[in-house]
């Protein structure tokens, strides 16, 4: 196979780019390229006859991923060649394109200009554990990124990452500051900044070494950890107190205190015996336990200075 095409999807979206090419007649392999994301799409005039990607489990949902990539680069080849193994399909890239158009809607609850603020003390009802992806997501919103910011910063479908926020919003870590209508474009990306609260939020969590896809927010003025269910962090483990210790978030960042304990609270492999700053990428042990701790800090309106985040 020879290339006779390649650019970007920026230029030239994944929708309009299949369909002109599908809709001349024409046949051969689409590979396509974002942050994270790969697929190869084969077409014969207006049929995707074969499609494999590294995020979906089917053709049809690999077309649909690739379609709603805000980004990434393509190269078009000049052969329709299936992927080994792969047995020769008849999917209506027409019925294909009305399903990306309707998933692209579900995604649009929120306006280009849309900014998020992490909620300083939340009330939550239950212990919340958020996947590594969405706390990744909570870091990038502490840096008061617009939607349309976050869609091409993270590499992810409008739709998908609606989703994600909408999930943080109904369990009360995130609010949404909607751009007035008639906003001047111009004025997009500084209104919403502007009404992010003056002081600077810290944002942290915990993240068990047994479960590294799990994540545990600190939000809140204090949080215990042990086995008892009334703490704020359970930990199912024996070598755990009932009442192990305590995490209080500060002006200026978080500290640790053991509650007298039976096995010791460590940081770095050194005995806590008082309260302890806290340091972002710390390594807590409680037992046998072992947690990673980060830090972010939501930056004042103008601030371009950017969180660390250790959560890939």
């Amino acid at each position: 196979m020879q290339v006779i095409l390649q650019g970007s999807l920026r230029h030239f979206p994944p929708a309009e780019l299949l369909s002109f090419l599908s809709r001349r007649g024409q046949r051969g392999t689409l590979d396509l390229e974002t942050t994270g994301r790969r697929a190869r799409i084969v077409f014969e005039r207006e049929t995707i006859v074969a499609a494999e990607s590294n995020k979906a489990n089917d053709a049809r949902d690999a077309v649909l991923d690739a379609l709603s990539w805000p980004g990434g680069s393509f190269t078009l080849l000049d052969d329709a060649v299936l992927p080994e193994n792969a047995a020769k399909l008849a999917l209506p890239l027409d019925a294909l394109l009305e399903e990306a158009k309707r998933r692209a809607a579900a995604g649009s609850v929120y306006a280009d200009a849309t900014s998020f603020r992490v909620i300083d003390a939340p009330s939550l009802q239950q212990q919340v554990s958020l996947t590594a992806e969405e706390f990744k997501l909570l870091f990038r919103i502490a840096s008061g990124k617009t939607f349309v910011e976050l869609v091409t910063e993270l590499g992810v479908p409008r739709q998908e990452l609606a989703e994600r926020l909408q999930r943080l919003e109904q369990i009360g870590l995130v609010a949404a500051m909607r751009a007035e209508p008639g906003t001047d474009p111009g004025a997009e990306k500084t209104a919403p900044q502007a009404m992010l609260p003056r002081q600077r939020t810290l944002v942290g969590s915990l993240t068990p070494d047994d479960a590294p896809d799990s994540v545990w927010p600190l939000l809140d003025a204090e949080a215990t950890m042990g086995r008892a269910p009334a703490n704020a962090i359970v930990i199912q483990d024996g070598s755990v107190s009932s009442r192990h210790a305590r995490i209080v978030r500060g002006a200026d960042g978080f500290y640790l205190e053991d509650l007298q304990s039976r096995n010791g609270t460590f940081v770095n492999g050194e005995k806590v015996t008082e309260k302890r700053l806290l340091a972002d990428g710390d390594l807590i042990r409680l037992g046998k336990i072992i947690m990673t701790f980060n830090v972010a800090r939501e930056g004042k309106a103008g601030d371009t200075t950017q969180p660390e985040v250790r959560v890939v």
